[in-house]
């Protein structure tokens, strides 16, 4: 029974975390149609704001959720910065023939890395947790597995976050403007849509993302700069599992990564080794038989 709990909670917290990223790879991409590597640098880039505000900038008595809200601001302006330095300067282009965009988003997450080494920190860093108790619970431990209130945070608001995001992709008109650039940027610009700020506001959203799930990631994984090419790889394929540009889906591939790593961590004492090929191997299968991903749908174009 102990396994068990302990699969449950490794799934819904470590899941929750590579659904945040994969949910940033997926918004970008059902605007662009290119895959935003730096998705997993953005994450580290906001937990060391939010520790150089919490720790050098403001009184540590300013309460965490305040410096959680300057966070995504400043997260989000840095998702803005990735899009005017890696993308914009592309200009129009396909990125199904130009892939110019592999290079740039790739090299604008080293150049952000280290320009907070140079000007934040270079060596790991720790952020309390956002939320310490509810209503007066401060955590239990259920077979010898800890769960904790920020555990219970960081799932609620991943959920939250999906349903948040597919209201407004599917109920808004900034929504709407989305899935128009997505299919056919010309048409939408006759429209009088401005592409160019729909792709700007989802990388913007993407970067506010990565700035919150910074804050809810850093109490259980810490503030280390060689944590971003996993949740970076990590968070691309529970995206590609699930579909790329499917909010639904970004969840989904993030629990079932987390599922298939919980389970090898209780099947083996070798799961640094396991875990990784397992993991790919699910990659393959699912990409074998759903191309598309789980929730994806092809892409039909009309001639």
């Amino acid at each position: 029974m102990g396994k068990v709990v302990q699969v449950v909670v490794f799934t819904s917290t470590i899941g929750s975390i590579y659904a945040l990223v994969a949910l940033g790879y997926s918004l970008i991409f059902s605007t662009t149609r290119i895959v935003n590597f730096a998705q997993g640098t953005l994450v580290v880039v906001g937990g060391y704001l939010a520790w150089w505000l919490y720790s050098e900038v403001l009184d540590e008595n300013v309460p965490l959720p305040l410096v959680t809200v300057a966070v995504v601001i400043l997260s989000g302006l840095v998702g803005l910065a990735f899009d005017l330095v890696a993308v914009a300067p592309l200009g129009r282009f396909d990125p199904s023939t130009s892939i110019a965009w592999l290079v740039t988003t790739f090299g604008a997450g080293i150049v952000a890395q280290e320009i907070v080494a140079k000007t934040i920190s270079d060596s790991g860093q720790t952020v309390p947790d956002l939320v310490s108790s509810v209503f007066g619970w401060t955590g239990s431990v259920v077979r010898g597995v800890a769960i904790r209130p920020s555990d219970i945070a960081l799932i609620g608001t991943t959920l939250v976050l999906v349903v948040a995001i597919e209201a407004m992709q599917r109920r808004t008109r900034i929504g709407q403007a989305f899935r128009a650039v997505a299919q056919d940027r010309q048409a939408a610009a006759l429209m009088g849509i401005n592409p160019a700020m729909i792709v700007a506001i989802s990388f913007v959203i993407a970067g506010a993302l990565a700035g919150l799930g910074a804050v809810l990631v850093a109490p259980r994984l810490g503030i280390r700069f060689n944590i971003s090419l996993s949740l970076g790889v990590f968070g691309f394929i529970a995206a590609v599992i699930g579909g790329l540009g499917s909010t639904r889906g970004a969840v989904a591939g993030g629990y079932l990564l987390a599922l298939v790593g919980g389970v090898v961590g209780v099947a083996t004492s070798d799961a640094d080794t396991w875990g990784p090929l397992v993991t790919f191997a699910v990659f393959i299968v699912v990409l074998v038989f759903r191309p598309t991903g789980l929730f994806g749908r092809p892409v039909i174009e009309k001639v």
